[in-house]
């Protein structure tokens, strides 16, 4: 195993060690510090992050856009240690933490028995959200990539699942998912980053064509089940609003919105509305508009 590797997990360790005798004041100082650390010197993940929020937002000033990148930083250091202060807590305690809306619209397509996608992003607490979800009307599994440490790995699918929940491999996973969906469960999947050329489709986001993953939409034509959107936003205090918004139905569509490139579109576009409305719990660092469309000029 490589040093590397196992460096990282000790980082992690300490972190939580840490995190056991913080509190909650202590812990969300601590994320911000990282997080103010992170965007002082990664160079060219903050150059993405000030790039992107420019051409998604060019009313801002330039003041405005480094401020919103810096504190998307700050979030982020104060989203990782949240989680894994989630994770050392009991489903009662967890739950007590958030606010659930919308769960109704959930709890009605859950009930059609034909399996339902949970449409997120990474915005917000999501890998707590994940965490409620599966509390709340049984466990979801969740499509994730693997960490490339794979000791870290480990450590994070046994703290993604603590609750019941299960984790699909991106890799190969094509099975899994549909498998899980007609047996009328519930699969979580995030279509917000970017993918290569040859596995994409292209819709806009925030005024320009981003390179989408077309699978959710594939899986929904293929299966009839409900898209039902989620968002996790940090509401102060170790506090959570989990939303579940509106369902997609597919039978409810026009035939001509019904392609997998009208379909993605549409969850791209539900996407942005929540992430226009607070753009610093977005990973703008992430290189969304990496991949140009065939046809575009460099």
């Amino acid at each position: 195993m490589r040093v590397k590797h196992r460096a990282e997990r000790a980082a992690v360790h300490a972190a939580i060690a840490a995190l056991t005798v913080l509190p909650e004041s202590g812990r969300q100082a601590l994320g911000r510090a990282a997080g103010r650390l992170y965007h002082r010197f990664g160079g060219a993940r903050r150059a993405i992050a000030v790039g992107n929020l420019r051409r998604a937002f060019p009313e801002k000033s330039c003041g405005d856009i480094e401020s919103l990148a810096r504190s998307c930083s700050e979030r982020f250091g104060t989203v990782f240690f949240d989680f894994l202060a989630a994770t050392e807590l009991s489903a009662g305690e967890l739950l007590s933490r958030v606010k659930v809306e919308g769960l109704d619209g959930y709890r009605e397509v859950r009930a059609r028995g034909r399996g339902v996608f949970l449409l997120s992003a990474h915005f917000g607490n999501w890998e707590i959200g994940a965490l409620a979800a599966g509390l709340l009307e049984g466990p979801i599994s969740s499509v994730v990539r693997p960490l490339d440490n794979p000791l870290l790995e480990e450590d994070l699918a046994r703290r993604r699942s603590r609750f019941g929940n299960r984790m699909i491999s991106k890799r190969n996973g094509a099975r899994e998912i549909l498998r899980e969906i007609r047996a009328g469960g519930t699969v979580a999947i995030l279509i917000d980053q970017n993918v290569l050329a040859r596995e994409a489709v292209f819709v806009p986001f925030f005024g320009r064509l981003a390179a989408t993953s077309p699978s959710l939409g594939l899986f929904q034509r293929k299966t009839g089940a409900a898209v039902v959107p989620v968002f996790c936003r940090p509401i102060g205090d170790g506090r959570y609003r989990l939303t579940f918004e509106e369902p997609i139905l597919l039978e409810s569509l026009p035939e001509n919105a019904r392609t997998v490139e009208t379909l993605t579109a549409r969850y791209t576009a539900v996407t942005e509305s929540v992430v226009a409305r607070e753009p610093e719990l977005w990973l703008w660092m992430h290189n969304r508009w990496r991949t140009r469309p065939p046809n575009e000029a460099p």
